[in-house]
């Protein structure tokens, strides 16, 4: 099933037990899993679909094994591609009960597998990121200035916005690189951008 960026709240992380989130947008998915794993107090395990690769065996054993402390585990693969997909294929067959399987990855192109799978599921979702209009991203930089009453000319809001290309995990990153200047000074100027 897919679902819109914006349609996050609408995932029942206990039906819904293997979700993918891909695109360009990495600051937008980072908000997606950090809204979607916010309130949980399972254990939650990182992976790199690398490390997986390679070490097989050990992943498996860590997502299916049970522990008497832990009901739930969250796992999260970053970096996926489909060369993660039998394993996913695997983990299906399995039955995750107890496990929420987070897959982020770059751009998924029509024909991938992984995608293709998740898309066509009727319990599995697939939320697409892509790039952030300049709006959107606007609208996050005047609530930043607004919330730290800063002032900033048009023009190197501007400057700032095209070094983004649409992902607001630069914007952000550049938000807070704005916050700790600020902190000496309030004038911002285009030497200082």
């Amino acid at each position: 099933m897919i679902l819109k960026a914006y349609e996050i709240s609408k995932i029942n992380t206990n039906i819904n037990k293997i979700i993918l989130f891909y695109g360009q947008n990495q600051g937008a998915k980072e908000e997606g899993i950090s809204r979607l794993i916010d309130d949980k107090k399972e254990n939650i395990i990182k992976y790199d679909e690398k490390q997986i690769i390679e070490n097989q065996d050990i992943f498996y054993e860590n997502i299916l094994s049970k522990s008497l402390f832990d009901e739930n585990k969250i796992v999260i693969i970053n970096r996926a591609t489909d060369k993660i997909f039998k394993i996913i294929e695997d983990l299906n067959e399995n039955k995750l009960d107890d496990i929420l399987l987070i897959i982020e990855a770059n751009n998924l192109d029509k024909k991938s597998k992984l995608r293709s799978f998740i898309e066509k599921s009727k319990s599995y979702i697939c939320v697409p990121f892509y790039q952030d209009e300049n709006s959107m991203l606007s609208k996050i930089f005047y609530n930043f200035l607004k919330e730290n009453n800063l002032s900033i000319s048009n023009e190197n809001i501007n400057l700032i916005l095209s070094r983004c290309n649409g992902d607001r995990g630069i914007l952000k990153n550049e938000l807070n690189k704005i916050k700790f200047f600020s902190l000496k000074n309030k004038k911002l100027t285009t030497e200082n951008i």
